[in-house]
This record gives C-alpha cells, sequence and structure tokens, in this order.
C-alpha cells in the first residue's frame, strides 16, 4: 500500500465525516459554535487551574524541602551537643573504672606472684 493514496483515502474519510456529522446534527450551528466556545472556555479556565495548582504545589514543594532541611540539621546539631554533654558527663566515670581495671590487675598480679612463691616453698 501506498503512503500517498493511503493518506488520501485518510484525508477523502475525514472529509466526508465531517459533512455527514455537520449536516445530522440535531442542533443548530449556532448552537455548535456556542457550545464549542463554551466548551473551549472551560477547558482553558481548567488547564489555567491545573497550572496554577502545579505552580502551588512546586512551591509548597520547596518550601518543605527548606523546612525539613533546617530541621534536620537543628536536629543534627543538637545530636551532636546532647553526645559531646554525655561523653564530658561519663568521662570522670570512664576514667575512675580504668583506674579500677589497673588496681585489679595489679592485684591479681601480685597474688599470681605470691600463689607462685608459695608453691615453690
Amino acid at each position: 500500500m501506498n503512503a500517498k493514496s493511503f493518506f488520501s483515502g485518510f484525508l477523502a474519510g475525514s472529509a466526508i465525516l465531517g459533512m455527514i456529522t455537520l449536516f445530522t446534527t440535531p442542533t443548530s450551528g449556532k448552537n455548535v459554535r456556542a457550545t464549542c466556545k463554551e466548551n473551549t472556555l472551560k477547558l482553558r479556565n481548567e488547564l489555567d487551574q491545573l497550572a496554577n495548582d502545579s505552580k502551588n504545589a512546586t512551591i509548597q514543594l520547596k518550601t518543605t524541602a527548606k523546612e525539613g532541611k533546617e530541621a534536620f540539621l537543628s536536629v543534627g546539631s543538637e545530636v551532636k551537643d546532647s553526645i559531646n554533654k554525655w561523653q564530658q558527663d561519663i568521662e570522670p566515670t570512664v576514667s575512675q573504672l580504668k583506674a579500677d581495671i589497673e588496681a585489679l590487675q595489679k592485684n591479681v598480679e601480685q597474688a599470681t606472684k605470691i600463689t607462685t612463691n608459695t608453691n615453690r616453698s
């Protein structure tokens, strides 16, 4: 099938259907034009509303992202400060535990030496 003949047939068929539709419509040309104009205005208004809604959604998304970033940074900073404070609070306890462990190790070593010396004698 040739593309040129297909296109010509398609165009001729569309023209014939258009004329049949115009002649068989139950309303007058004025009513059809008024309905078309009304539908076109409705469509245009809906498209404008969609554009405005899209713009508002974009603005809201940007605002939410900015606020989320600020909140995340704030929470991150607060967590970091809390961890630092906790480390400072437990530092004396950790130092004391280290000293106690060293003392226990010395006691164990001394007890081992005494036991070894007692067993040799």
